[in-house]
């Protein structure tokens, strides 16, 4: 009786030892986990036994945790492991994520789903060598690794993770689209490109840092989906200010939306017009050069379609009025999409353009952003008044008004001195008549 009991208390040591632990018995403890063949399913914890021989797969879902430490999955603990799957939840806020200290030779697949891991390990394939399925989606990744070797990778998924596009996204474009399975549905979080496809924002910026013009800067700002033909649009901005460029850029990315070349010594206009690169150019910044003249933009592509003409602070004098309204009423942005610039300038303010250009101003004031310093040049009869402010009367002196009004004057002056003449003529007649009885000379000659 005595040899019975001590066998039963050995086997008990044993069993609690975890020297021998049955799938049975590891599914009567674990009850979050469930077995079905030669997979272990757990819901919102780890399994807790020690041996788990015969499954392949174990799948973790719903689990909250803080640290992620793969060294609990060993070979030693999981024999036969080949696929490995732990989904999170929305509450689940991994602040650390531990390698295993040895390569785990027997992983295939590795899920690693919902868990707001951050950022991968370049040398992840180091300790899974034969891994052919990896799947990190759902997570908080804003990048992914530049150099990150596939080895015997098959299958990658990434999508639904928080990719910054506004750092480089060179790495996107150096994956193997067979192996990253999801790669053009991957889209970017957050502003300027928030949902926009990465891969998509990853060609523009590529061929804008391979177009871009020489020594300019050269920035995509958006990109906006092409109502008319659903068509993903980029939105590029070339920066040429303060470059010293004495003429506006022969060459520019495709595309290009806006240039600015404020603080330049460009006099010339004319590459506008004849230049084809810029019939797709939207808004060009002119403030600050030597222009003197718009004359040559008239029925001018751009001149009717442009959406920003700023040329504040040059030396323009006159522009063709009839021109410029000609092309604001055709063109397709106006009214709300359409803005000038013209202040700064030394407006010529005479009876001959001022009372037209002002007419101008009066009609397109809604787009005209500076009108109030639209002023008459420096040291002129109306130095620095806004044109706004001019009447006609205080710019034209009309020659021929005057001459008429000065000959009325005359008339009027003769007209009065004979009238006066006249009756002093006749008083005198009449009082001579009366005292000599005489005629006066003229009536006596008279017949």
């Amino acid at each position: 009786m005595r040899q019975v009991q001590v066998q039963v208390q050995v086997i008990t040591k044993i069993i609690k030892s975890n020297l021998i632990w049955p799938i049975s018995e590891a599914q009567k403890n674990d009850t979050a986990c469930r077995e079905i063949k030669d997979q272990l399913f757990c819901t919102s914890t780890f399994p807790r036994g020690s041996y788990y021989p015969g499954v392949t797969a174990l799948r973790v879902s719903g689990i909250s945790l803080e640290l992620l430490d793969l060294n609990f999955f060993l070979n030693k603990k999981f024999l036969d492991l080949r696929i490995l799957s732990i989904e999170g939840t929305n509450k689940t806020l991994l602040n650390v994520f531990r390698m295993p200290r040895e390569p785990m030779l027997n992983i295939k697949e590795l899920h690693l789903v919902k868990l707001q891991i951050q950022s991968l390990p370049e040398n992840l394939t180091f300790y899974f060598p034969n891994l052919e399925v990896l799947n990190v989606s759902g997570n908080f990744l804003s990048d992914f690794p530049k150099n990150f070797p596939l080895k015997s990778l098959k299958n990658v998924y990434l999508i639904d993770n928080k990719w910054n596009c506004s750092k480089s996204l060179e790495w996107s474009l150096n994956l193997d689209v067979t192996v990253f399975k999801d790669l053009e549905e991957l889209t970017c979080f957050r502003m300027p490109h928030n949902n926009k496809p990465v891969l998509a924002i990853a060609k523009f910026r590529k061929v804008i840092d391979d177009t871009c013009t020489p020594n300019c800067s050269c920035q995509l700002i958006k990109c906006v989906t092409d109502m008319m033909t659903d068509i993903l649009e980029p939105i590029i901005e070339v920066n040429c200010s303060f470059r010293g460029f004495t003429e506006v850029p022969v060459t520019l990315p495709p595309k290009t939306k806006t240039l600015r070349l404020e603080g330049n010594f460009i006099e010339d206009l004319g590459p506008l017009k004849k230049n084809p690169i810029y019939r797709d150019l939207w808004e060009i910044f002119l403030d600050g050069n030597f222009i003197t003249s718009i004359n040559n933009l008239e029925s001018s592509y751009w001149l009717s379609h442009f959406r920003v003409f700023s040329l504040k602070n040059n030396r323009i004098n006159e522009i063709p009025v009839y021109a410029i309204d000609n092309a604001l009423q055709h063109n397709p942005n106006m009214p709300n999409a359409l803005r000038m610039s013209l202040g700064g300038n030394p407006w010529r303010c005479d009876c001959i353009f001022a009372p037209r250009f002002k007419e101008m101003l009066l009609k397109y004031a809604p787009q005209i952003w500076d009108l109030r310093e639209v002023k008459c040049s420096k040291g002129s009869e109306k130095s620095m008044v806004p044109v706004i402010d001019l009447s006609r009367g205080s710019v034209c002196h009309s020659p021929s008004e005057y001459t008429i009004q000065e000959a009325l004057d005359l008339l009027n002056g003769i007209l009065g001195f004979l009238i006066i003449f006249v009756l002093g003529k006749l008083a005198y007649d009449y009082y001579h008549f009366k005292k000599t009885g005489r005629l006066p000379w003229i009536v006596r000659k008279l017949p």
